[in-house]
């Protein structure tokens, strides 16, 4: 079980929050405490130490960002809660693991604690080199709408919706976008397919994610290839031709 801490100023947050957390992840999550302040938080934090904390930005004597620098050195995981999204850069700038805007929507939830589960199975996260791919929630019904590609350099920022299509180079990821920019990514395609396979991207190919809004034609010569809206030509694999094929024909 994945020690868990909830820290809010509000008691209904901390609630719904709980809720959630225990109809989805009962098996995998033991929340041992809760706290509402900074100053609560530091008392259940050193309690508990916890390896995954849900942590409110505003709070009455102070911010998370304010109990994360008193703290130092820290070796939890952060998904940070708040309603207001124009913190979401600065959470970053905290390795935050997620990011999530009240009111928390259950898919955005799920998507960001069951990323955490599959990588902490993995391999451990450390704080150091804990996984930079924020996921920036708004109203609505889509928990994601943009993604920070963590690089060699630092990071850039880029709207899924502008993704055309990412390539697999090794351990990197290449992002081709609508404006013709490309950015690189130091993870792997399969994390990429993970996250984004509920958002319109499909893996037409073992080396190759493509967003399907942005699909200009089909053929069948080849074997089957597509075309995408930036003059991109890709070969299907024969194993996920079928299944490319039903997005479109059912």
């Amino acid at each position: 079980m994945i020690r868990t801490v909830i820290i809010d100023d509000e008691k209904d947050a901390r609630f719904l929050l709980r809720n959630q957390l225990e109809t989805h992840f009962h098996n995998e999550l033991e929340i041992l405490g809760e706290a509402f302040s900074v100053e609560s938080a530091l008392e259940v934090i050193q309690e508990h130490s916890p390896e995954i904390v849900f942590l409110d930005i505003n709070m009455p004597d102070g911010s998370g960002f304010d109990l994360l620098m008193e703290l130092g050195e820290y070796s939890f995981d952060i998904i940070f809660v708040t309603a207001y999204d124009e913190y979401a850069l600065k959470a970053f700038e905290f390795s935050a693991l997620g990011y999530l805007t009240k009111p928390i929507h259950s898919d955005s939830l799920k998507t960001t604690v069951s990323y955490y589960i599959r990588r902490k199975n993995r391999e451990r996260i450390s704080h150091e080199d804990q996984l930079k791919i924020l996921i920036e929630n708004h109203t609505g019904q889509s928990p994601m709408k943009k993604l920070v590609l963590p690089n060699n350099k630092g990071f850039e920022v880029c709207e899924i919706n502008d993704i055309v299509r990412i390539e697999s180079d090794r351990n990197y990821s290449n992002f081709y976008l609508q404006n013709n920019e490309k950015f690189v990514s130091s993870k792997t395609l399969g994390l990429y397919e993970t996250l984004l396979s509920s958002y319109g991207f499909f893996r037409i190919h073992q080396s190759t994610l493509i967003n399907m809004r942005f699909v200009k034609n089909y053929k069948k010569h080849q074997g089957g290839t597509v075309e995408l809206v930036d003059g991109s030509v890709h070969k299907i694999s024969r194993y996920r031709k079928n299944d490319f094929l039903q997005k479109f024909l059912y």
